[in-house]
């Protein structure tokens, strides 16, 4: 018994050390720029740390800015923002060290501004995700740690593997959600949306045209306002609540 006390109470002592020292204790800002002449697709890829990417409209550039932290200088100096370019495909990427002692850390929490008319792969680590006024062409966001974010003006929505909550305010264009803590779509203007694997609930408040299929769900299933198109639902553990006229 006085093993496991002991035992317990070093456990309680690393995790507060690893608290201690794994922290901001240095610090350094990070910038990326590039031209998007040419470039058809941009890939983000976020490690740990917030990401915050926003559209903007004539944008002729990538833009990526941010602030680097880690718990010494040597991990500071390896952890950093790149941009490469392939073909038409243009990357930014946060760089940290893998570091597996329990005093060490790092992370990268960092903005982009993209043009809002081409086409955006977005993968991240563990911190919250956010993605503001792209106005067209697809979006692909995948394996986020975190809570996700997204306003968007049209294209495709392909959204997969999101430990968190998910909200979408979209304009026109597909959504597909396949993973998720819980999803909100507070207004989608046209365009399916097909949901599926939710642990907790799915709300919507405004859906105009086109179909919605959830699947999966763990918890409750809400739909506020529907135009044209049909309501589809299997397997939700909780309760269902759709406009009258769609109700089985």
């Amino acid at each position: 018994m006085r093993t496991l006390t002991t035992l317990a109470l070093l456990l309680t002592a690393a995790t507060a050390s690893a608290d201690i020292f794994g922290d901001c204790s240095f610090t350094e800002k990070r910038n990326v720029a590039a031209p998007t002449a040419g470039v058809s697709r941009i890939v983000i890829i976020g490690r740990a740390g917030y990401l915050h990417v926003n559209g903007r409209r004539g944008a002729g550039e990538v833009r990526a800015s941010g602030t680097a932290c880690a718990s010494s200088r040597d991990i500071l100096s390896d952890t950093k923002l790149t941009l490469s370019l392939s073909g038409s495909e243009l990357r930014v990427e946060a760089e940290t060290p893998d570091n597996s002692g329990i005093f060490s850390s790092a992370k990268l929490d960092f903005d982009v501004t993209v043009p809002d008319n081409v086409a955006l792969r977005v993968e991240d680590g563990s911190g919250d995700l956010t993605i503001d006024n792209v106005a067209s062409g697809d979006i692909v966001i995948r394996n986020v740690i975190g809570d996700l974010s997204v306003r968007d003006g049209s294209g495709n929505m392909n959204i997969d593997n999101v430990s968190g909550n998910v909200h979408i305010s979209d304009g026109s264009g597909n959504i597909d959600v396949n993973g998720a803590g819980s999803v909100e779509i507070s207004n989608d203007g046209s365009g399916s949306a097909d949901i599926r694997n939710v642990k907790h609930d799915v709300h919507i408040g405004n859906k105009g045209s086109g179909n919605v299929e959830v699947s999966d769900v763990g918890g409750n299933f809400h739909v506020g306002n529907k135009g044209g198109g049909s309501i589809d639902w299997k397997r939700v553990a909780g309760h269902v609540d759709v406009p009258e006229r769609f109700r089985k």
